[in-house]
């Protein structure tokens, strides 16, 4: 029989372990939009996967993958406190607001990547003035922004000049330019096709990054020594500086104002003689000896 001390002794350690236990059950939900890094939705599912698995092994914290194929479903799951931490494009990652940069990604040794606005008709990008130009939407009113402050470097107001028009990734920009949905179509420079003429490339744009969500940071960068890489990205590279920071500014303000370009006068030398004599200075004129020269080629009357 079972005395009502050690009764109440069990029941006392029970209630002290629960809480820790349910502590440690505590998952971590990881986030994965690459809608322009990665064109396939398949490879971005296994990805996704994979990188939670080893997470799981190197935070020993459990962690479950979320796939997300629209800006809106990523951004709304982030507001709502449900990612913790996420591997996101770049240019959707400072559309969040709530994203604290950690690492790239590095995807075929570059942490980097351009932008290419394609068509499948001859002519330049002016030529698409009033046309459709496909693009994967981010946070709505941002897009033109993306396209005139980052691709285009201020050049030219995207809003303006084409009418864009979103699409939820990459492949559905190729396909809405195949079939004749849009006249052009703005891409990863690595994802254009075949066939498809390259109208222009953007400067180099950090690619795909290692956010955190819930002030869990520090934790992560720890452990991304311990963290294997995952195909097709290599090892998570620590951000460099304010490199994010300064992307996300570029988004929102553009580049800044050009300098004009001044150009050296030549070098003016007046001779000393001219100086000291001014009554040296006397007006110069062109040689007419040439002009009055006859030309064989004169027919001769």
């Amino acid at each position: 029989m079972i005395s009502p001390r050690s009764f109440l002794l069990g029941l006392a350690l029970v209630c002290a372990w629960a809480p820790a236990a349910g502590a440690a059950a505590k998952k971590a939900t990881l986030g994965v939009f690459l809608p322009t890094t990665l064109t396939d939705g398949q490879q971005r599912f296994a990805y996704a996967e994979a990188l939670a698995a080893k997470l799981s092994a190197a935070t020993g914290r459990a962690t479950a993958a979320k796939s997300f194929a629209r800006y809106e479903d990523f951004s709304k799951a982030v507001s709502e406190g449900l990612i913790d931490f996420a591997v996101v494009d770049s240019w959707a990652a400072v559309q969040l607001g709530k994203a604290t940069p950690v690492a790239l990604a590095p995807l075929s040794g570059e942490t980097s990547q351009r932008w290419a606005i394609i068509s499948t008709a001859k002519g330049s990008v002016k030529d698409l003035a009033g046309k459709r130009l496909a693009i994967v939407k981010g946070a709505g009113a941002t897009d033109p922004k993306f396209v005139t402050n980052v691709v285009l470097a201020g050049d030219l107001d995207a809003k303006k000049h084409f009418k864009l028009t979103p699409v939820p990734n990459v492949e559905s920009a190729l396909k809405m330019l195949e079939a004749k949905g849009a006249e052009a179509a703005l891409v990863p420079l690595a994802h254009v096709p075949e066939g498809v003429r390259v109208l222009f490339r953007s400067s180099k744009v950090p690619g795909a990054v290692l956010v955190g969500m819930r002030g869990d940071e520090d934790d992560l960068t720890q452990n991304l020594q311990k963290l294997e890489p995952v195909a097709p990205f290599g090892a998570f590279v620590a951000v460099q500086a304010k490199e994010l920071e300064d992307f996300r500014r570029l988004l929102q303000s553009g580049p800044p104002r050009r300098q004009p370009v001044l150009v050296e006068a030549p070098t003016l030398r007046v001779e000393t003689k001219a100086l000291m004599e001014p009554s040296a200075l006397q007006p110069v004129l062109p040689s007419f000896a040439d002009a009055l020269e006859v030309s064989a080629e004169q027919p001769d009357d």
